[in-house]
């Protein structure tokens, strides 16, 4: 559910950028596509806090009187409504997937040759050095 409302809120970002940019505002619309990453980026309360921002760009955007404008501003303001209200159930992207690597022997041992060491060796780090 989380990563549904993620994607619902850059959609709308997407969908303002594309309005705004239809109504001669490139400014407010390079700023929908920035929150775009924004959005994926952060969570939690700078979720929320970016949510806050974007509401209050939405209205002051859609005062423009166009009526592309007005419908950007909705769609920002809207974006910016569900990341304040469900910011914390949205995941952030990159995170959620990545999982912890099992410990591999043969992996560990072709690091240890891409360190240089030799994994054969059964001297200890730090121990007395063998009379080879």
């Amino acid at each position: 559910m989380g990563r549904r409302l993620l994607w619902i809120a850059a959609l709308l970002l997407v969908g303002a950028a594309g309005a705004f940019w239809g109504a001669g505002s490139v400014p407010v619309a390079l700023l929908c596509l920035a929150a775009v990453a924004a959005v994926v980026a952060l969570s939690g309360v700078t979720r929320r806090i970016l949510g806050a921002l974007l509401i209050v760009v939405g209205i002051a955007a859609a005062f423009s009187g166009h009526w592309l404008a007005i419908a950007g501003g909705v769609l920002v303001a809207g974006s910016g409504a569900l990341q304040v209200a469900l910011g914390a159930r949205m995941p952030k992207i990159g995170v959620g997937g990545q999982k912890a690597r099992a410990h591999d022997p043969e992996t560990d041992m072709w690091r240890a040759l891409e360190r240089g060491d030799d994994p054969t060796d059964d001297k200890t780090p730090g121990g007395p050095p063998s009379n080879e």
